[in-house]
């Protein structure tokens, strides 16, 4: 006879004796006595596990009895389904509607709930096919459609279709359906992020057992439990308690991937004839709503889905949600920044462009030459500002004559009237010098990398193998018109374009602007929605914000009536919002100070500052302090233990559960005009962007001298 717990055959000690742990138990199975053992070798606290273990394996054997007398009350069921139905009832935490008969054309078998999301199982053969399939999932959608704790709504799309089949096979990529036998079947239903907690697990199956009137509801709680459980199941005590911590602002994400608020969801679920727009301020949660479109559009169309920002790191940030929300899709979705893009699409198409920092700098240095007498005396101007005018202006609206840069309207200028003679001035004297010195260095700016696409698309449209079925962008607000126009050619550049734009004025950061109807992207028929109610900050921090003087009139992103920041409401409660003047000499102390005393050093922390100079030297200022950090610019949204440091521009979009913000104080706008006021309400929608990124905790420090 061996050792139970070592398999060792060794049973004597060095002085010849036996260790006298031994004990007799009853086997289920096989109905006889049977003598175990354990070797000196062991601690007591080792036989004790392994004892544990053996207790284990009898209440292992009692549950999975339980779940055969269960699954035989279904005599519709084969052996094979009620294998398959036994892998999540043998688990702690699942929730069971099981259909009494065969299943009905166009309904599920059984639905499947748990921490990780809602299943409808549909039993075949083999794949059936796709139209019988989008059937099952509209009718499961609306069973669970109407499913509402207070102010969360369940989301339909968020249920996956699973066909369990006998033996394995492969999905294709266009499929919105996962397909399992019963060896992979466990992994489907694990392998992903939690959503739901225990409590609202079986909150949902109760919901929905009433409308279910056919189905009958197992829960795997109910089986025969041990006295002291030695297995932790699917999700361990561990993961349990490091979701209790409820600290990390991943939490509030998974609480938006299965539930919205009715009003979010209702633009998630509108229909649009094409191209659409929601606008909003900060926290409103636009760009979650634009990700859930995006997964219910996965869900029940084919082809390829496009997720871009003028705001580079932003699509990379977002990539990591959109896997949570439709992990089926990820392979036909890309995320990148459209500078990104427009590069790889005129490499593909062999469209020559040569890009050089440094000479595009040369030229503009030499072109100012020709124009700085005149224009530096222009008041409220520096050269950043003729620097925005070339372009976000001139070239970022892709104007070919001094003709169409008189007739035009500089929206987000306004401060400085350049009447005719002085706009012919700049394009004389600042516009054509630069020009010149481009061709002649045969170099090009990202204006003309953008105008190169454009002009691309125009004469020949993405084919089958390039286009996309959706196209979203985010902070659409800081794109120029010509990358808007862009934008509307890779959607397809009809009036049915599935196009998606997400913006807020308010949070413009770059100078300039423009209306979606300049671009010649119609939005017809209410097809531009507005978000108004805050979810993302507490009540301190979200107050704070609405404090700043950012331009409190915007516009819809289209010439009508916007709604700001500061008329929002907040649906969550406390959170903490400081405010300081702090010397230059001393922030850097400061600083590592109060993120201490914060207690969010390690959850999901941001410092955010103006420039990128700013943000090296924080970098080293907290490093050599001891912090483990990150530069923003690589943060996909997946580190939330490190502390990001990086610029407002970087930050956009972002969420954090505390954020740290150094910056300059704060002018009188109401006092100012002409370029002087423009500069102003550019730095507070700066100051608001960065202000209204945390969920919990605001530091705000002033640089003084």
């Amino acid at each position: 006879m061996k050792c139970l717990a070592c398999d060792s055959r060794k049973w004597r000690t060095a002085n010849g004796t036996i260790w006298p742990i031994m004990l007799r138990i009853k086997s289920f199975r096989q109905r006889r006595s049977v003598r175990i053992g354990y070797c000196r070798a062991w601690t007591v606290q080792k036989h004790r596990r392994a004892r544990g273990l053996l207790m284990a394996g009898t209440d292992r054997e009692r549950r999975n009895r339980w779940v055969e007398r269960k699954l035989a009350t279904f005599p519709s069921l084969t052996a094979h389904q009620r294998r398959c139905l036994s892998v999540p009832l043998a688990e702690r935490g699942w929730q069971i509607l099981v259909d009494r008969a065969a299943s009905g054309a166009g309904r599920a078998s059984a639905f499947v709930i748990g921490r990780t999301g809602v299943f409808a199982l549909v039993f075949a053969g083999s794949v059936p096919d796709r139209h019988g399939l989008r059937r099952i999932r509209k009718h499961a959608e609306e069973v669970f459609a109407s499913v509402v704790f207070d102010r969360e709504q369940f989301v339909p799309h968020m249920l996956d279709v699973v066909v369990l089949v006998d033996s394995p096979a492969r999905t294709g990529l266009h499929d919105q359906f996962f397909v399992a036998d019963e060896a992979s079947f466990r992994s489907v239903l694990t392998d992903r992020d939690r959503k739901l907690s225990p409590r609202r697990v079986r909150d949902v199956a109760a919901s929905v057992t009433d409308r279910l009137n056919t189905y009958d509801w197992i829960s795997s709680d109910d089986a025969p439990q041990a006295a002291t459980p030695e297995s932790e199941g699917l999700f361990g005590a561990t993961e349990l308690r490091e979701e209790a911590r409820g600290g990390a602002l991943t939490r509030r994400f998974q609480d938006w991937m299965i539930f919205l608020d009715p009003d979010q969801l209702a633009l998630v679920d509108a229909n649009f004839t094409g191209p659409a727009r929601f606008s909003g301020p900060a926290g409103t949660g636009k760009s979650v709503v634009a990700l859930h479109r995006m997964a219910r559009f996965a869900k029940r169309n084919p082809g390829r889905l496009l997720f871009t920002s003028y705001v580079r790191t932003l699509p990379t940030y977002h990539k990591s949600g959109f896997a949570r929300l439709a992990p089926h899709a990820v392979d036909r979705a890309t995320f990148v920044g459209l500078h990104s893009w427009t590069l790889g699409f005129l490499a593909r198409r062999h469209v020559p462009f040569n890009l050089d920092d440094g000479a595009q700098e040369d030229a503009f240095a030499r072109a100012w030459q020709h124009a700085r007498d005149v224009l530096s005396r222009i008041e409220g101007t520096d050269t950043q500002y003729w620097r925005d005018e070339l372009d976000r202006v001139i070239k970022g609206r892709g104007l070919q004559s001094p003709e169409e840069y008189l007739g035009i309207k500089r929206t987000g200028r306004d401060g400085i009237q350049l009447h005719g003679n002085r706009r012919k001035y700049v394009w004389d004297n600042l516009y054509l010098p630069y020009q010149a010195k481009l061709r002649e260095k045969k170099v090009d700016d990202f204006n003309d990398v953008i105008g190169k696409a454009v002009d691309e698309l125009c004469v020949r449209p993405l084919d089958d193998t390039e286009d996309f079925a959706m196209v979203v962008v985010d902070e659409v607000q800081d794109c120029t018109l010509t990358q808007l126009r862009l934008i509307h050619q890779i959607a397809g550049g009809q009036p049915d374009a599935q196009l998606l734009l997400v913006g807020d004025g308010q949070q413009q950061v770059y100078a300039g602007g423009w209306r979606l109807s300049d671009a010649g992207i119609p939005l017809p028929g209410g097809r531009g929605r507005v978000l108004r109610t805050n979810y993302r900050n507490r009540a301190a921090v979200l107050g704070l914000t609405q404090r700043i003087e950012a331009g409190n009139t915007v516009d819809d992103l289209d010439g009508g009536p916007g709604f700001v920041l500061r008329d929002s409401n907040s649906v969550l409660a406390g959170g903490t919002a400081i405010e300081k003047e702090v010397r230059r000499a001393d922030i850097d102390g400061e600083l590592v100070q109060a993120i201490i005393d914060s207690g969010h050093a390690t959850s999901n922390t941001a410092v955010i500052v103006s420039t990128r100079k700013d943000s090296t030297h924080y970098l080293r200022v907290l490093e050599k302090a001891g912090f483990a950090t990150l530069p923003l610019e690589k943060y996909d949204g997946t580190q939330p233990e490190l502390i990001k440091v990086g610029t407002v521009h970087r930050a956009k979009g972002m969420d954090f559960a505390a954020v740290f913000h150094i910056t300059e104080p704060p002018a009188a706008i109401g006092s100012l005009t002409g370029g002087a006021r423009d500069r102003a309400e550019l730095l507070a929608r700066q100051r608001l962007v960065a202000a209204s990124r945390p969920r919990d905790y605001l530091w705000v420090a002033y640089l003084t001298d």
